[in-house]
């Protein structure tokens, strides 16, 4: 494990994961991230900002319980491979699948990812816990790596977001307008999907929210989604209205930089 460097306190009342998430991807910083909510730990592994592995101590995330609902995997093979993982000091389940003949090797991968994407979605629809992020490189060499680029994830976490609705507020309310701003360097390779990309055309500095949300390419609360992962990637800010009518920029919120 990594020497204890900089560490970041907050909380998701305050704070989003997209947020989060989009500070750590704009400053390329490796380290861990801990979220805590109710007994429960979940982990974000993250290398040049992008993220490579996740865990948690709910039982229904784990590898296992995973491959075992999808009929992958029998009770019997879970449970000598739970045995097996007892007795070792160094290896992890998937290993230990693919060393008894379980798992075949190739399947591995795409098993880790499918259990990295669900904790993943699950942290965008946490509204409140604990959060600590830990610069380093923590545990290079006990996971199973996998890449899943930080940007991509913000806007496919934002919309697996089950209520939206505290979105809009975030956003500055129903009337608040947004306006483009230049692509962050780090964002360069960013490709956005279709309708995406028609969505963010549409923002021109003279729409409200509200009709970005009703005339946008996908559904409203959808499109408030994505305009809100666009926000928290800097690619959008939101303009609002001081009392006198005049117009003034508001950069989206993000924590203290790593």
């Amino acid at each position: 494990m990594a020497e204890e460097g900089f560490v970041y306190r907050g909380r998701l009342e305050e704070t989003t994961l997209a947020e989060m998430l989009a500070t750590i991807h704009r400053y390329h910083v490796p380290g861990v991230m801990t979220l805590e909510r109710d007994g429960v730990v979940k982990h974000l592994y993250l290398i040049d900002g992008d993220i490579i592995f996740a865990d948690s101590s709910d039982p229904s995330e784990r590898l296992g319980t995973l491959l075992l609902e999808e009929g992958r995997l029998t009770k019997g093979q879970l449970n000598v491979a739970s045995d097996e993982l007892t007795r070792s000091k160094t290896k992890r389940l998937g290993e230990i699948l693919v060393e008894l003949g379980f798992l075949a090797p190739d399947k591995l991968g795409p098993a880790v990812r499918q259990q990295v994407e669900k904790i993943l979605w699950s942290l965008f629809n946490w509204e409140r816990g604990e959060v600590t992020f830990r610069v380093g490189r923590f545990r290079e060499q006990e996971v199973y790596k996998i890449t899943v680029p930080t940007a991509r994830a913000i806007l496919d976490g934002c919309r697996k977001i089950g209520d939206g609705r505290g979105l809009t507020a975030r956003l500055g309310g129903r009337n608040a307008v947004l306006v483009r701003r230049e692509v962050p360097p780090h964002l360069a390779g960013l490709r956005l999907q279709a309708g995406e990309r028609d969505l963010l055309e549409m923002v021109d500095g003279k729409k409200t929210l509200f009709e970005l949300c009703e005339e946008g390419p996908f559904s409203a609360g959808i499109n408030a989604r994505v305009l809100f992962a666009l926000v928290a990637l800097q690619v959008l800010e939101v303009e609002a209205r001081t009392p006198s009518g005049v117009r003034i920029q508001v950069r989206s919120k993000t924590p203290e930089s790593p």
